[in-house]
């Protein structure tokens, strides 16, 4: 954000809206070419809390802070919200991001001689359309990945993550050009013919994987579709085919005296098709694998702490993304997930028609079979770059490193709940590559395969994805027992450990142990509960991490213990045995090796 006040360097969630053309139409009244307009964000969520301070509600606010102006908070280029969150509103009117994006998309104009396309919209020309063009803008609800696009893995990384139903956005346009009336003098005979724009119809799709949904003409720069089933990456494509009617009436006229009189007029109707393409990878990521099962650990009574397992996939192509989970009254586990909406494109290219002479002669027609895919010539193409409406390009970025909780300051137990436990796994190398011009960060994400929360009085009773989609969530209630690691020092090297259950006395076997300063890492115990460590250092630590049985709803809480061997005695024998050994062959070398050196010197 601008650094002209500290409070714009918390404002996160600030969009600039930058002068929109001749283009764009849009629903409000159009403002002066010099006007500055700024979008302040704003969270509508009550069940999230209060809002913090930084997130503020209106523009008014902002521009009351000392030496902070609307042009300045103008200059802010990115907009973010939380995937845990309704979308925020914006602007005057208060849209969300999605209907903000849509106005823009829907603002562009359009007409049968004038085509505008983006810079990578893929452009064609046939023998009545020209510049005709779809271009896919993302969706309503999906978000690009754009991780690793620096190695070897761009083409899976850079995915666009959907819902299992959604709306795709799109741009098509094209112009249609006819030529203008020709006439040819043979003779006494002068054959004139003129074109007719008869009837012009599009007809549009999304295709995911192998599945197919075609267009409606009420929403036409939006395509839907629902239920895709595809469970890997695959290809969206979007297509439109133009279809036109052209009627072409022949004149002919035969000269009398110093005029030309009308002998026979005839008309057939010529119809061409056009059609247009747009692809991208996608990840339908509600189709993905991702099972939940939360463990509630009681005392007695009352819920001592909650274990979120996650089992799927580890990679960030083909794993369910969790944004978060609620708990049954207040609280929210927060993943690392957020969505980064930049402008996608700053200009736009607009190609309108130069009209020939009224009474030139030209040789193109659109004769159905020799003309059919030939390029019209009648007509000259005027190309000019114009302001781009700002249509937004949603984004996947990490936000932290690890999950958070967010909790109401009323909690009714006496210490804060926290995360005292994460197992994780990196989902990326490194963090989204954001614009240079923008303030946001993106770290490195990572997923998580457990996470344990102490100090909570409730269970959480639903997790949701990045698309705000529910995930099933399996719940069992366990008892907590404490476990206990007793130690036996066999020798100077070795000591036996044995893990069991504080309540019972029962050895818990099959269980991991963690060692630290042994010869090995882990260990798992036997059937009476122990193992055999051989030490490395004089110290040595032993850990267990707690564990669930589910056979007899029993959670054995985390312990730890360490062993201090004794260093090994110090032997005064062995030192004088082995400083003996020495002084003896040094004196052998010396008796032995040395006159025999010297003899063989003085021979040679």
């Amino acid at each position: 954000m601008t650094a002209n006040h500290p409070i714009l360097g918390l404002l996160f969630a600030v969009l600039l809206v930058l002068p929109i053309g001749s283009i764009v139409a849009t629903a409000a009244s159009p403002p002066p070419n010099n006007a500055t307009r700024a979008y302040i964000a704003d969270d509508p969520d009550p069940t999230a809390g209060t809002l913090p301070p930084f997130v503020l509600s209106g523009l008014d606010h902002v521009v009351e802070a000392e030496n902070v102006s609307v042009a300045n908070v103008s200059r802010t280029r990115d907009f973010t919200y939380a995937t845990t969150q309704p979308p925020y509103r914006v602007g005057q009117s208060q849209q969300t991001l999605s209907e903000y994006r849509l106005e823009q998309l829907q603002s562009i104009s359009r007409n049968d001689s004038t085509s505008l396309w983006f810079p990578d919209s893929q452009r064609t020309n046939g023998t009545v359309v020209t510049n005709a063009h779809i271009t896919l803008l993302g969706t309503r609800a999906g978000a690009h990945t754009r991780f690793n696009t620096t190695t070897a893995q761009t083409n899976e990384s850079d995915l666009l993550l959907l819902p299992r139903s959604g709306t795709v956005r799109t741009y098509l346009d094209y112009a249609t050009r006819l030529p203008d009336q020709t006439c040819t003098v043979s003779g006494d005979t002068r054959t004139c013919v003129t074109y007719e724009l008869l009837e012009q119809d599009v007809s549009r799709q999304v295709q995911i994987g192998d599945q197919t949904w075609s267009g409606n003409e009420t929403a036409p720069r939006q395509l839907t579709y629902t239920n895709a089933t595809a469970t890997e990456p695959t290809t969206m494509q979007v297509s439109a085919t133009i279809n036109t009617t052209v009627a072409k009436q022949t004149t002919t006229h035969v000269r009398e005296g110093s005029g030309w009189q009308q002998s026979n007029t005839t008309s057939e109707s010529l119809s061409f098709a056009q059609t247009v393409q747009d692809r991208t990878r996608v990840v339908v990521t509600t189709n993905q694998k991702l099972s939940v099962t939360q463990t509630v650990v009681r005392s007695e009574a009352d819920i001592e702490k909650v274990i979120l397992q996650f089992e799927g996939p580890r990679t960030l192509r083909d794993r369910r993304l969790w944004s978060y989970a609620r708990f049954k009254d207040t609280g929210r586990l927060q993943n690392v997930w957020g969505v980064y909406s930049q402008r996608q494109y700053t200009n736009a290219t607009r190609g309108h028609r130069v009209g020939t002479e009224s009474n030139a002669t030209v040789t193109h027609s659109l004769d159905n079979t020799t003309f059919r895919n030939q390029t019209l010539a009648t007509t000259e193409s005027h190309r000019q770059s114009v302001a781009a409406p700002t249509v937004l390009e949603l984004q996947l970025i990490a936000q932290r490193h690890q999950p958070t909780l967010h909790w109401d300051q009323n909690h009714s137990v006496a210490s804060a709940p926290e995360i005292t436990r994460l197992d994780g796994f990196n989902l990326s190398q490194r963090g989204a590559p954001l614009d240079e011009q923008v303030n946001l960060s993106s770290v490195r994400p990572r997923g998580y395969s457990t996470i344990v929360i102490e100090n909570v009085d409730q269970p959480i009773t639903g997790v949701r994805d990045i698309h705000n989609e529910p995930i099933p969530l399996k719940t069992r209630s366990v008892q907590e027992h404490n476990a206990t690691l007793s130690t036996t020092t066999q020798n100077e090297t070795h000591a036996r450990i044995q893990l069991t259950d504080a309540t019972t006395g029962q050895p818990l076997a099959g269980r991991t142990l963690w060692l630290t300063g042994a010869t090995q890492s882990s260990a798992t115990t036997d059937s009476d509960g122990g193992v055999v460590l051989e030490r490395r250092d004089l110290y040595v630590t032993v850990s267990f991490a707690g564990v669930t049985n589910t056979t007899q709803e029993i959670y054995y809480s985390p312990a730890e213990t360490q062993l201090a061997f004794q260093p090994e005695p110090f032997n005064i024998y062995q030192l004088l045995t082995s400083l003996a050994g020495a002084v003896v062959s040094i004196a052998a070398f010396l008796l032995f090796f040395l006159p025999f050196a010297y003899l063989r010197k003085e021979s040679g």
